[in-house]
């Protein structure tokens, strides 16, 4: 069964259940087909995950949280400014010299404030809907 909020995939990758990727992807995709249900989706956000004491991926679920809420006009829960949540030194998701500049540029706002370096839409999974798609009835 698919994570049910962010903070249950990240128990998950505590845990040892699942690696850091799929129990992301997993909760991306219950996020993204509650589509329209703003409350179930915040929900799915306001729980805090624990902290798993290891970088970047602390800062990355900071910036997974934050991300969603503004792309989705949700509110941005306040866990996601814990200091934990940040890096102190940049990482780029991809580390190929030639893309550093395209990265720099492309990186969402609550990435790039943590010093995370990655595409234009770095949580895009096939069952994602764009969010200016019409909403049916």
């Amino acid at each position: 069964m698919r994570p049910q909020s962010l903070k249950e995939a990240v128990e998950r990758i505590i845990a040892g259940e699942e690696e850091e990727r799929i129990a992301i992807a997993e909760f991306l995709d219950t996020f993204y087909l509650c589509h329209g249900r703003i409350t179930e989706q915040q929900a799915m956000l306001d729980a805090q995950p624990a902290a798993s004491r290891r970088q970047p991926v602390d800062a990355y679920v900071g910036a997974i949280g934050e991300h969603l809420a503004r792309r989705w006009g949700l509110n941005i829960p306040s866990w996601v400014e814990d200091e934990r949540r940040f890096l102190d030194t940049p990482f780029f998701v991809d580390d190929l010299q030639l893309m550093k500049p395209i990265l720099l540029r492309d990186s969402p706002i609550a990435f790039r404030r943590r010093l995370i370096f990655t595409e234009a839409e770095p949580l895009r999974r096939a069952r994602m809907i764009p969010t200016n798609a019409h909403l049916p009835g």
